[in-house]
């Protein structure tokens, strides 16, 4: 179980702890990364838009990703079936160069067994003609140089440059008695097989750190003109062994404009604040254009003007779009996070905002000056668009779209969303649809069943999607997480709940539960939210036969397998609201073995509740109580009616048990800590919801010491007076430092230990009760 944590401070002085011998349960605070809270509904592409994934914005250094791109690679195996012939399949070649272990082939070479290992291979057909002799030469050399038998460890891995031959893994010995590179260029006739001797001795010098020997072959083979693949490539090691800074990050512009390979490792090695120095080197707009989004791509701040820059000198630029994307998820991260997460901070903050010193102003200056920018923004994006096309304007039109629906302008977003042309490449119908979404969630009457089932067909669209894009299970956290907040204003609790789980399950399960589901991830929100009807409704959906196929959406993964985990809850809840007769008709509907076999009942409910916990010393208490939630509340129903001394005492004791102080706090709430928990990172703090648990009994046992005062004025027994007394002095002391939170409040309003204790001292003295608790400490109260 995942305890949760009360921010009340309890100020209890630690003598007194000593002598009461209360036990307090404390607990790790609850943390998850920044990226995961952050909300994002903005994802629409452009094409070319893949080499850039990792430039996302993100609260993570980089964004995390489940694809690469393989543009690059296509490339490389167009040029050898252009080469080798047009009967060549290039996934063929596309086996042998990226998905084959150099051992593998290797071997089968020197066993002369490649025709039958790679049988049906075209590629490899054709390397075994006697023709191609001396290009299957080199691709034995290439496999040779790819690993040098180090699987996994790819040379143009950007997180293994230099580091592994700087550690040895290289035998250079060993590889000089194969390699004559010089030898191989000059002997090769042919320009495609000179121009690739020449890269596999330029990266592996590079790797040599042998410098001017990079920067030669670059010069000599690759700097004219070429439509190879490795040019770029090439131009990627060259830059990076050059000095001059500039130089080399101008260079490095050049390679993460032409090639997608190369683009993340060329903002590893890019050398930031020389941006004037860089762009003075620049030849063209185009150029400069590009420089720009480089700078911009690690920008988590506003970033406007550059964007306006960027399209003063390169309108139709792909990283132009790209760029006002980014400016869109920090929008929705500085907007939409705080508003719709528990955690109430946007993933990304900056120093000069102070979030903890005064949280509700600085949410409200943040968001203040957040709405600005995203109608400065808004409105460029506008004066731009008619001058933008095709791919571009659609996509400039979907981001202003969504700019109004962050801004709570539904209209303006509604008409944007309805001038994304029908022909809109599929990411971006994608984005419409979440659009339409919003303004169905802001509009429509939620509590219709077609609009339902169109909202169903706007989230599944999105749904397709995921399996190819991992990405987009942000975006369904997001889109399941407002949906949630707008059924739950309408009055839905039902639906609001089973899409807030939607939403968890969608977000990556980095804090869910749901990778594993277990009782409470299916009751911690309407744990949170729900009243007693909500649960009649919830449990009537779950036995709903012919289901609409929105119900059938929200439910799948979300509705529990047992309806006594509702029953439970719906009891619970009965008790928390002091209506003991419908938590007893509820509990005794269920198993009456249910809390013997679920959730952590038998680890937190194994104590006698009518006996105190705060007056017992650690080596008294006993945890082999059975505890039964339907006796229990019979056994509260019958005290009540009783309504003797004794009677009252005993319901006295059991309140003050199912309060937080308690032994059978698990009764009326279903966690508890002492810091910040799991529950409340999920669902929200319930501190609020918890004070008010049977009129306030729960942190300020109030129940409690109603039960003391009428057993303390019907009593005739002088021992059951002082333990009433006793206890109503407990009451108040805790009540008291319940409410308190810094020590000055508590020098302005000292805790006054009032006339019970004093009659516990004075009346009482002679009573087993006194003998028993009295202390020196105790008696300091009234001293």
């Amino acid at each position: 179980m995942e305890p949760k944590i009360s921010p009340i401070i309890m100020r209890a002085f630690s003598s007194l702890l000593l002598v009461l011998s209360v036990q307090f349960s404390f607990a790790c605070g609850w943390q998850v990364s920044p990226e995961t809270s952050r909300l994002a509904l903005f994802k629409a592409q452009r094409e070319g838009f893949f080499k850039l994934t990792p430039f996302y914005y993100s609260a993570d250094y980089y964004y995390s990703t489940n694809t690469v791109s393989g543009v690059d690679q296509e490339k490389n195996c167009l040029e050898w079936k252009k080469k080798l012939g047009n009967n060549i399949d290039t996934a063929d070649v596309h086996i042998i160069l990226y998905e084959t272990d150099s051992e593998q082939f290797q071997t089968a070479f020197e066993n002369k067994t490649l025709k039958t290992v790679f049988a049906k291979n075209t590629f490899v057909d054709a390397l075994l003609l006697s023709k191609n002799k001396a290009f299957l030469n080199y691709i034995l050399l290439a496999k040779m140089l790819e690993y040098n038998n180090v699987q996994d460890t790819k040379w143009e891995s950007w997180g293994q440059i230099r580091s592994n031959w700087q550690s040895g893994s290289y035998n250079s010995n060993e590889l000089k008695d194969n390699l004559d590179f010089e030898k191989k260029i000059k002997s090769s006739k042919d320009t495609f097989l000179k121009q690739r001797y020449a890269f596999l001795a330029l990266r592996y010098y590079f790797y040599a750190q042998q410098n001017q020997d990079v920067i030669q072959l670059y010069n000599t083979y690759f700097a004219s003109e070429s439509n190879t693949i490795l040019k770029p490539w090439a131009l990627y090691y060259n830059a990076l062994c050059i000095d001059n800074l500039p130089l080399q990050n101008y260079l490095l512009s050049k390679v993460f404009n032409s090639c997608e390979e190369k683009s993340f490792a060329v903002l590893q090695h890019y050398n930031w604040k020389l941006t004037n120095e860089t762009l003075a080197l620049a030849q063209n707009d185009e150029e400069r254009s590009v420089i720009l989004a480089i700078e911009s791509l690690r920008n988590p701040a506003p970033d406007l003007k550059s964007i306006k820059e960027i399209y003063e000198l390169s309108p139709n630029s792909l990283f132009l779009s790209f760029l006002i994307g980014r400016e869109v998820n920090k929008l929705e991260d500085w907007i939409f996070t705080p508003q719709y997460t528990n955690d109430g901070t946007p993933s990304v903050t900056f120093s000069s905002t102070d979030w903890y010193e005064n949280y509700a102003k600085a949410k409200e200056e943040n968001f203040n000056k957040d709405i600005l920018y995203l109608r400065e923004l808004e409105y460029f994006l506008i004066s731009i668009r008619k001058q933008t096309s095709g791919e571009q304007k659609d996509y400039i039109t979907a981001a202003i779209a969504q700019l109004c629906f962050i801004d709570d302008q539904v209209d303006e977003g509604k008409k944007y969303t309805n001038l994304i042309s029908d022909k809109a490449n599929a990411s971006i119908q994608m984005q419409k649809n979440i659009q339409l979404a919003l303004v169905s969630l802001k509009q429509d009457d939620l509590k219709n069943e077609k609009v339902q089932n169109q909202l169903y067909t706007y989230f599944n669209s999105v749904e397709n999607l995921v399996e190819t894009d991992h990405g987009l299970f942000k975006n369904l956290y997001s889109l399941y997480r407002i949906a949630s907040s707008d059924f739950y204003k309408k009055g839905d609790v039902v639906t609001a709940g089973l899409l807030s789980m939607k939403s968890d399950i969608k977000n990556e399960g980095e804090y869910s539960a749901y990778n594993n589901p277990y009782f409470f991830s299916y009751i911690g929100y309407f744990d949170r939210n729900a009243s007693v009807k909500d649960i009649d409704l919830l449990m009537a959906l779950q036995e709903k036969t012919n289901k609409t196929p929105f119900e059938k959406y929200i439910c799948s993964g979300t509705i529990a397998p047992n309806s006594n985990y509702y029953k439970d809850l719906k009891g619970t809840i009965a008790f928390r609201n002091n209506d003991l007769e419908l938590a007893y008709e509820t509990f005794s509907s269920m198993p009456q073995d249910f809390w013997e076999k679920n959730y952590e009942y038998k680890t937190y409910l194994n104590e006698n509740p009518f006996t105190p916990k705060i007056l017992q010393k650690q080596e008294e208490r006993k945890f082999d109580y059975r505890f039964n939630k339907t006796d229990f509340i019979a056994k509260l129903i019958q005290l009540k009616k009783q309504n003797t001394a004794s009677s009252n005492l005993q319901l006295a004791h059991a309140y003050f048990n199912v309060s937080y102080l308690g032994n059978s706090w698990m009764m009326t709430s279903y966690d508890w800590s002492s810091g910040a928990s799991y529950t409340d990172y999920v669902y929200g703090d319930n501190t609020e919801n918890e004070k008010k648990y049977q009129n306030g009994n729960y942190y300020n046992l109030k129940m409690a010491k109603m039960y003391y005062e009428k057993a303390l004025k019907v009593s005739k027994n002088s021992n059951e007076k002082a333990m009433a007394s006793l206890m109503i002095f407990e009451c108040n002391y805790y009540n008291h430092y319940a409410e308190l939170i810094t020590e000055e409040e508590e020098a302005k309003n000292p805790f006054k230990a009032g006339k019970e204790l004093v009659n516990f001292y004075s009346i009482y003295k002679t009573t087993p009760t006194f003998k028993k608790y009295n202390c020196p400490l105790l008696s300091s109260f009234i001293n």
